[in-house]
């Protein structure tokens, strides 16, 4: 085939990918669409016809012909090629197309799109075994059509058929196809009324509703109320309508699904936002109740370095209500604590009568009072280490041992304590030397 040229008036239909190129010819996609429409709504099948080379080592097919499917017979439902049909495409090819081949066919579905039926799929791949064999999917009714070839590759047999992406529709004068068309008479140029092979009830009007009458002639005649004659066109919008009808429950159920689904989606999100924000507004209202708690016995701490009296009101009631906490009394040592009595004021103007005291100091002398010194050596002795009691605070600690509460920042620096409200009960603390 060195000698053989692709052509060059061609136009590109879709996307051409790796793998088999097709290059189908003008006149054959005529006479296959018009042979499809003239079935109306009846499938109808034809063989293809053509050479398949190898140029530059990319596998190309050509189909520049078509032979009807005659003598095709029905089985469960599906149409298919009988004995005959394939005895009378053997007479056409020997008769009109000399040095070509059946390089697969075609299947009209009317109104069901390129959709590839599972059954015409495995019907493909009994029948038409060589890999350049295709299956060309026509619909009349949608002006649609799709070329599929075997996948090697698949993994599934329901994978085995792969739609090709685009294909070449080329001119040139085909005149062993147009013998064919004038020997056989198959379709004419101009579209008849489309028949309908008997299918399940269309639910219409009553003054709507369609029957089918045989006539003589053999062409299927649709009527309606009052013996009125429907055009191909009112059938097909008819029959369009049909479907968009059945269809409209289906996408009605869609949106609903899709309108829960969103529905679903925003509880969930609302729901997550309630539930962290009441996590956080718990977990404020205990470190609330916590810093009160801390609060409460600071105050308590405060009030009991003071005994219950009448200068302090305060104390006479918590006094009152006995809900001042048992403070543990202060670690007993050997040094006695001496006992401080107030000194009246000196006046030494003034002479005191001569007291007899227990030293044998004579009678009648008399002695000078001195005043006593504030600086008196008198010393509370402090432990060096003290365990935290629960309830106790640096503030009540502060004020037992040193009573002043000047010295919580001292204990904080000795023990490396950072927050002055959070102590824990039962741990050993230094205590600072003054």
């Amino acid at each position: 085939m060195s000698d053989f040229t692709l052509p060059t008036n061609i136009k590109q239909i879709g996307s051409i990918g790796d793998g088999l190129r097709i290059y189908v010819e003008d006149y054959v996609c005529t006479f296959l669409h018009q042979f499809a429409e003239a079935g109306g709504y009846g499938e109808r099948l034809a063989f293809l016809i053509g050479r398949h080379l190898i140029i530059d080592g990319q596998p190309i097919l050509f189909i520049s012909g078509a032979i009807h499917g005659k003598h095709t017979e029905e089985y469960d439902g599906f149409l298919r090629f009988s004995e005959k049909s394939r005895e009378y495409a053997e007479t056409m090819l020997e008769e009109h197309f000399p040095m070509m081949e059946i390089v697969g066919w075609m299947q009209s579905q009317p109104s069901y799109g390129t959709y590839l039926n599972q059954h015409y799929a495995t019907y493909h791949l009994r029948q038409f075994r060589k890999a350049y064999q295709v299956m060309f999917v026509l619909d009349p009714i949608e002006r649609l059509n799709a070329f599929y070839t075997q996948d090697p590759d698949a993994m599934t047999p329901s994978e085995r058929m792969s739609e090709v992406s685009g294909y070449f529709i080329y001119y040139e004068k085909n005149v062993n196809m147009h013998e064919y068309m004038l020997a056989n008479k198959v379709v004419e140029y101009t579209p008849k009324k489309p028949t309908m092979i008997e299918k399940p009830l269309m639910t219409y009007s009553e003054d709507d509703q369609v029957a089918s009458e045989h006539h003589e002639d053999g062409e299927d005649a649709y009527q309606g109320y009052g013996s009125r004659q429907m055009e191909p066109e009112e059938i097909i919008r008819r029959h369009q309508a049909e479907k968009a009808r059945r269809k409209a429950p289906v996408a009605e159920q869609k949106r609903a699904l899709n309108m829960v689904a969103s529905l679903c989606a925003v509880l969930f999100v609302v729901s997550f936002i309630l539930g962290v924000g009441f996590i956080r507004s718990q977990d404020r209202i205990d470190t609330l109740e916590e810093e009160i708690r801390l609060l409460n016995v600071g105050l308590r701490n405060v009030l009991a370095q003071s005994m219950p009296n009448e200068d302090n009101p305060l104390a006479t009631v918590f006094a009152e209500q006995d809900t001042l906490p048992q403070l543990e009394s202060p670690p007993i040592t050997d040094t006695a604590l001496p006992t401080i009595e107030p000194t009246p004021p000196p006046d030494t103007a003034s002479t005191q009568e001569p007291i007899d005291d227990s030293n044998g100091i004579e009678t009648g002398e008399i002695y000078e009072t001195q005043p006593e010194d504030d600086t008196a050596d008198v010393f509370i002795q402090i432990p060096e280490t003290y365990t935290i009691q629960y309830g106790d605070s640096l503030i009540s600690i502060s004020m037992r041992f040193f009573e002043t509460a000047e010295m919580v920042e001292a204990i904080m620096a000795l023990n490396g304590i950072e927050d002055a409200d959070h102590i824990v009960a039962g741990r050993t603390i230094a205590l600072p030397t003054r």
